[in-house]
């Protein structure tokens, strides 16, 4: 195959996303004929779909920030970790029960307003503890479908975008879908270019709650493993132990 020299650096431009590439050297965009509301729109239905995805990022939470990196799937398998100012804690969930390992600070906090709670934390921290299920602390951590289903709950919030110059996220092609909204926030949603349009990176600048998601880890399966038996408290059959 032969290319002239401007056409050889032209595919030379694809290392760092400034162009596409095809096998006459011509260019082309990604999504080229498709607006960036149905681009966002396809983005989100691709991402529902996927048997299973980790989200990693940090955002606000109730005024406070938040950070989180869970490997979920749509039988919400989940097994990661959050942290947050009134503490850290390690979470797994398969089948019907979630189990939690958290640090003296997370137990505190979770007990703030039961007698003994300070006492409790410190024979809670580091432990694994079985939760009940609807546990405020643990609800929706593990919901991957739930989730994503808020990014489809408004779809005025993905229009009127606009698309954005080819970049990488985590050594993926992505294209920016970005919308300024009146109340000064900024929401950037990156699509891979190539195979799925998954989302690859949600992020919100400016406002009250700014944050980034990056989602990677496709369709890898979930290894959501409980806890040896012997090192897990019940904490289903004593909420006083966890409350």
């Amino acid at each position: 195959m032969s290319r002239t020299l401007a056409a050889s650096a032209l595919c030379a431009l694809t290392a760092v996303g400034i162009a596409g590439c095809s096998d006459d050297g011509s260019s082309k965009q990604p999504f080229e004929g498709q607006s960036a509301d149905r681009v966002a729109a396809k983005a989100v239905t691709a991402t529902r779909n996927a048997a299973s995805l980790r989200m990693a990022g940090k955002m606000s939470a109730q005024g406070q920030p938040l950070t989180v990196d869970f490997h979920v799937d749509t039988q919400k398998n989940c097994k990661g970790r959050m942290t947050m100012e009134s503490g850290s804690a390690d979470i797994i969930h398969t089948g019907r029960t979630t189990y939690v390992k958290g640090d003296e600070k997370f137990w505190a906090g979770a007990a703030q307003d039961s007698a003994g709670g300070q006492k409790q934390a410190r024979a809670l921290s580091g432990r694994w503890v079985k939760v009940p299920v609807g546990d405020s602390r643990t609800t929706g951590l593990c919901d991957k479908q739930g989730f994503l289903a808020d990014l489809d709950s408004d779809k005025s919030e993905r229009k009127g975008m606009t698309k954005g110059d080819v970049t990488t996220v985590d050594g993926r092609k992505a294209i920016p879908l970005r919308k300024k909204k009146g109340s000064g926030e900024t929401i950037t949603m990156y699509v891979a270019t190539e195979g799925k349009p998954y989302i690859l990176k949600l992020d919100q600048s400016g406002g009250r709650t700014p944050g980034t998601v990056v989602f990677s880890d496709y369709e890898k399966p979930v290894k959501a493993t409980p806890p040896p038996a012997g090192k897990v408290i019940d904490g289903t059959k004593a909420d006083k132990t966890v409350s």
